[in-house]
């Protein structure tokens, strides 16, 4: 079975889906893949904003969501995962961003 850690950003993409509910639960309920939990991304969501309602609306679902399709399922760091994480941060620096290890919570290998 495949392991598999969606970026932070798919969640979101997610939550803006008119039938969000249903592709939640094809995702859970697929046999192929298994969504992993990793801190890095929890924490990311977790860093959301409360600045209005509907930014603390969002943070809460993202979260409940993200627990519904990890379902317990957690990745613990490792080299081979914080070398992988260097090469997707050095890549959205070569794609134009600007944020630095620090406001991203990342701390390269």
């Amino acid at each position: 079975m495949l392991r598999v850690v969606l970026d932070t950003n798919i969640y979101g993409n997610l939550l803006e889906e008119p039938d969000a509910e249903e592709i939640e639960k094809r995702i859970r309920e697929e046999k192929e893949f298994v969504v992993y939990n990793f801190p890095i991304i929890r924490k990311e969501i977790r860093n959301i904003p409360k600045l209005t309602d509907a930014s603390r609306k969002a943070r809460i679902s993202l979260l409940e969501m993200y627990d519904r399709i990890t379902g317990g399922h957690y990745l613990r760091h490792s080299i081979e995962i914080m070398l992988l994480a260097k090469k997707y941060f050095d890549h959205y620096r070569n794609l134009g961003g600007n944020l630095g290890h620090t406001l991203l919570n990342y701390k390269p290998p």
